[in-house]
């Protein structure tokens, strides 16, 4: 009788908890190197270089790139899971996103997070594409657009101690 195999998933597109710390560590720089050829900056065999990954070893753990023309090419969108926090109910929260297109709408809400700590100008947030979305769970989680919930969460946030180096 034969045994019937399963597809294999691919390391880094599975879930952050199914990893060792070693393989989020590798999985973290292989989204990283992506980032930056998805944007232009470097070709993605360099930037892999760059961040110590082999070419090989990203065709193997993941399915988010493809080979054109003899070179490594991010996709467009991929399936990769990604761990990322977001302001939802007035609290911090991490939540795991399925694809690249969510976790490309939760950075956007960051950078409108960004722009309203330091301009106060909370426009950039009513202006957001997403502002709902499912986790890998299913579950629907909803963004805080309200700026005065924005601010307090910011305000909280530990800030690092200015420890005087000389005497003065």
């Amino acid at each position: 009788m034969d045994a019937v195999r399963l597809p294999r998933t691919p390391l880094w597109d599975r879930r952050d908890r199914d990893l060792s710390s070693k393989q989020r560590r590798k999985k973290a720089a292989f989204l990283e190197a992506q980032s930056l050829a998805r944007r232009g900056k470097v070709s993605l065999d360099e930037a892999l270089k760059q961040r110590k990954l082999h070419r090989t070893e990203a065709l193997r753990n993941t399915s988010s790139v493809k080979i054109v023309h003899g070179k490594l090419v991010p996709k467009v969108s991929d399936k990769t899971p990604r761990s990322l926090r977001i302001y939802e109910k007035g609290k911090r929260s991490h939540v795991e996103v399925a694809n690249s297109r969510v976790a490309s709408d939760i950075g956007r809400y960051w950078n409108a997070v960004g722009i309203l700590t330091e301009t106060g100008n909370s426009k950039a947030l009513r202006y957001l594409h997403r502002q709902r979305f499912k986790d890998i769970h299913g579950r629907i989680h909803t963004l805080e657009k309200d700026p005065k919930v924005i601010l307090e969460l910011e305000a909280r946030k530990p800030k690092p101690e200015s420890i005087p180096i000389y005497k003065s």
